[in-house]
């Protein structure tokens, strides 16, 4: 049985990750006092999942400490694998933690896994790579896991799929469906191409249609036609970068649009949307999708009123940090005024069908 931490004990890491470790010892470390006290008295939580589509699992392999204390730095020190799930703004704090387990660690090799969703996640842990025990490497999560009020229970996608880069760790691990990925850069830039593109243009579209939940506005007519408009330019541009099959990317797409139409997972808008200073960076799920559109000669007009949806959300909320102009001043400067345009149509309350025209 292996010695598994799990830092992070949130919606991912109870509800997901622990899911591929039920036969070892898992211990969850957070920072959050009321998180960690729920589970201390709590002897079990449960993972539940669509209707008919698979039985609860209850979950009662755990202890929990604050991450600082000094259970959580044993727990650590004592580790075979450690699982990070904590969110990318939070690693460096992580690593200070990490630091004082490796400090009073007398085993040898140990492998930590970053599982967040990003570019290069785990550059802010690579400090811990000075120790040469250490092994560290990213996965990519594919799966929605949400919250249940007032519980520690989870409410899950169907999906026990994890990818790790095998390469970066230097070896396979032998947990069932952690799956060894030679080339994870390549799998975590189509995931932004695709999945966070996708869920991006349901997000602010969906925003902009007065949804609350989000499966809903992923079964609108007018989002799922704009869906498939991108995805028949992005798609032929994800092939021709990465030299993929157009049945492996219509495949990976169909999931991502699958998984956000299901209406078993009820998400919301509002998680989905926030944060959209950070969404509309050169690396995330707008521009960087726009990037390998222009690399390609290709152009997507439902890609460009995405731009605007967000940049409207911003504005009705007061959560852009810079001005509008200067979200999108590395593009063309027809699309620039194409975004421009859609923004103002947006305000003035047009139909998306109207605006594509």
């Amino acid at each position: 049985m292996s010695n598994v931490v799990i830092i992070g004990a949130g919606q991912t890491g109870r509800g997901y990750l622990n899911r591929f470790f039920q036969s070892e010892s898992i211990t969850f470390l957070d920072k959050d006092e009321e998180l960690i006290h729920s589970l201390q008295i709590e002897p079990c939580y449960h993972v539940s999942f669509g209707p008919g589509e698979r039985r609860p699992l209850a979950l009662e392999n755990y202890n929990a400490y604050l991450i600082d204390s000094e259970d959580g730095i044993q727990a650590m020190a004592d580790a075979d694998l450690i699982m990070v799930s904590v969110g990318k703004k939070n690693l460096k704090d992580v690593a200070v933690s990490l630091k004082k387990g490796l400090a009073v660690r007398t085993k040898d090799d140990i492998d930590i896994l970053t599982a967040e969703n990003g570019v290069n996640v785990k550059q802010d842990l690579m400090e811990l790579c000075e120790d040469q025990r250490v092994h560290l490497a990213e996965a990519i999560v594919f799966c929605t896991t949400i919250g249940e009020k007032w519980s520690l229970d989870i409410l899950s996608q169907n999906l026990d799929y994890l990818p790790y880069d095998v390469v970066a760790l230097g070896h396979t691990l032998p947990y069932e469906n952690m799956v060894a990925e030679e080339k994870l850069d390549v799998l975590m830039q189509r995931k932004i191409y695709t999945y966070n593109c996708i869920s991006a243009v349901v997000s602010y579209l969906g925003y902009y249609k007065k949804y609350e939940v989000y499966s809903d506005a992923a079964n609108d007519t007018e989002i799922v036609s704009c869906i498939e408009g991108i995805l028949k330019t992005l798609n032929h541009c994800i092939c021709e970068e990465y030299q993929i099959t157009t049945k492996e990317q219509k495949e990976f797409s169909d999931m991502a649009v699958d998984k956000f139409q299901n209406r078993n997972i009820v998400d919301s808008i509002e998680r989905n949307a926030r944060d959209v200073d950070r969404k509309l960076g050169a690396t995330e799920r707008i521009m960087a999708p726009l990037a390998i559109v222009r690399k390609h000669d290709q152009r997507s007009p439902e890609l460009l009123l995405t731009a605007a949806s967000a940049l409207y959300y911003g504005k009705m909320t007061k959560t852009l940090l810079k001005t509008e102009a200067e979200y999108i001043a590395d593009l063309p400067e027809e699309w620039q005024k194409e975004i421009m345009e859609d923004l103002e149509a947006l305000e003035q309350k047009k139909d998306i069908a109207d605006i594509l025209k």
